[in-house]
């Protein structure tokens, strides 16, 4: 998953607004997670992981014992000159999408730039199962962080080199915490809540740009999956879905990545519940728009004024990402008719007339196609930190059902932080991203019995500036550390 293209070379890259207390290096990128991660849920928030810069003084620590690791494996030894000739085997490392947006060679070259410093060696590993930020160390300079993941054929579907996170400075104090990410180059809202016992005190809150102040309704990417969740459990209570019904994939629902089931054989059949993890734990996309199927429009947008949404006429009618997909960037490029009728609907008839408009069948859209934020246009899901928090908290209440039960265990499958220790019982999070748009969502209990919630957002029209995955959630690490300590 990545918010972000970059150019198919290596490059050094300097940010326009550098964050304070921040040391950014150079980063050689390689390019996006486009075949892992569009409109994907941030299956992972990389946290800082100190480590020494020189892997002569650096604990090395080992690879998953997975195709991953494997993967990453062979593109550490292509990095380190064990390799003969990267070019030559990168087809069978690298997916085919991958090398339309960078060619063998330039990728083999990109590994020629860090090989000077070889041997680079792993340091710290975030892993979440087909994705993985992987820290490596040089022998000799500053440390890197290698996102990597792998498609559901085994293949490397993303890779991206970035200043390491050990770089990054955390916050000692909330002020600290606020400064931090007021230096962001993109708009960018945190916000910390306590929520305990239902409650909603603030406890930090930082914006930049026009995300000053914490009220402003951002585009939230697959965190909206949250309500299509809380629609499903208020179907099963009205007993029109059970958690065991079957659902269908058919050609006219596949979306595009992120997930898997969008490589299944159309006929393939799969429950509500097993659905509902996957959109939630591998922000599967077209298992999303077959629980927005089932459950039907009228029921997701009530769901909405049933989760807490402050104004549910932002998200109506609530687009299915394969629409997202088809009014942004299909039809040749740019969203094509579709899309310039979307730009020119100015009722919620008129834009239901668009999405009922659009083609069926299995999607044409391009990798390559897929450059440009649109979410200025509208073609996203849009929240603020409030209706995060309320979401969350909806969720939790829905989980005490005899119909929403499988929700809590669901919605925790992937803390998006890692193992974060025993000072916290319970961890529930959602993330989101598309090109432009990046963040994360989290509901957090705390030993004593506290619970909170922590919301990112961030939005800009430049891609470039959300690159920086791990600067950006590593302000969400130092929250939970701060919270250890409230």
């Amino acid at each position: 998953m990545d918010a972000s293209r970059s150019t198919p070379t290596a490059t050094t890259t300097t940010p326009a607004t550098p964050p304070p207390r921040h040391r950014r290096r150079a980063a050689a990128f390689v390019a996006a997670a486009l075949a892992a991660g569009l409109l994907a849920g941030c299956t992972t928030a990389p946290a800082a992981t100190p480590t020494a810069s020189a892997s002569a003084a650096a604990q090395v620590v080992a690879l998953p014992d997975t195709v991953l690791g494997e993967q990453a494996q062979w593109v550490l030894d292509a990095i380190n000159g064990e390799i003969d000739e990267p070019a030559a085997e990168a087809p069978e490392h690298v997916s085919s999408l991958l090398l339309e947006q960078i060619s063998a060679q330039d990728l083999a070259a990109v590994f020629s730039q860090l090989a000077p410093q070889s041997p680079w060696v792993p340091t710290a590993v975030q892993d979440a199962g087909d994705s993985a930020l992987i820290t490596i160390a040089p022998a000799s300079g500053d440390a890197l962080d290698m996102q990597i993941a792998v498609g559901a054929d085994g293949l490397i579907a993303g890779l991206l080199f970035s200043a390491s996170a050990a770089d990054r400075v955390p916050a000692t104090s909330w002020s600290e915490l606020e400064d931090s990410v007021e230096g962001f180059a993109a708009d960018t809202t945190l916000t910390v809540t306590d929520v305990t016992d239902g409650a909603s005190e603030r406890i930090a809150a930082a914006g930049t740009g026009s995300a000053v102040g914490d009220t402003e309704a951002k585009p939230s990417g697959s965190m909206f999956k949250l309500y299509v969740l809380g629609a499903v459990a208020e179907a099963v209570a009205a007993g029109e879905l059970t958690w065991e019904t079957p659902l269908t994939v058919t050609d006219d629902v596949k979306s595009l990545p992120s997930g898997e089931l969008q490589n299944a054989p159309s006929g393939t059949t799969v429950t509500v519940q097993e659905a509902a993890a996957q959109m939630i734990a591998i922000s599967d996309n077209t298992a999303t728009d077959m629980l927005m199927s089932a459950v039907g429009p009228a029921a997701l947008e009530r769901a909405l004024a049933d989760l807490g949404h402050h104004d549910p006429a932002l998200n109506t009618p609530l687009l299915t990402t394969r629409a997202v997909f088809q009014l942004g960037w299909g039809a040749g490029g740019a969203g094509g008719q579709a899309r310039a009728d979307w730009s020119a609907a100015t009722t919620e008839g008129d834009k239901r007339a668009v999405i009922d408009a659009l083609p069926t069948g299995l999607l044409d859209i391009p990798v390559t196609a897929v450059t440009t934020p649109v979410w200025q246009d509208g073609l996203d899901w849009f929240t603020t930190p409030d209706d995060l928090a309320a979401v969350h908290l909806a969720l939790q209440k829905l989980a005490t059902t005899v119909a929403g039960a499988p929700i809590r265990d669901i919605i925790a499958t992937n803390s998006g932080l890692g193992d974060l220790g025993d000072e916290w019982t319970y961890v529930a999070f959602k993330g989101g991203s598309s090109i432009g748009v990046l963040g994360g969502s989290w509901y957090l209990e705390r030993a004593d019995g506290r619970a909170f919630v922590i919301t990112i957002q961030g939005s800009t029209a430049e891609a470039s500036e959300l690159g920086d995955q791990a600067t950006f959630f590593g302000q969400v690490t130092d929250a939970v550390a701060l919270l250890e300590k409230e």
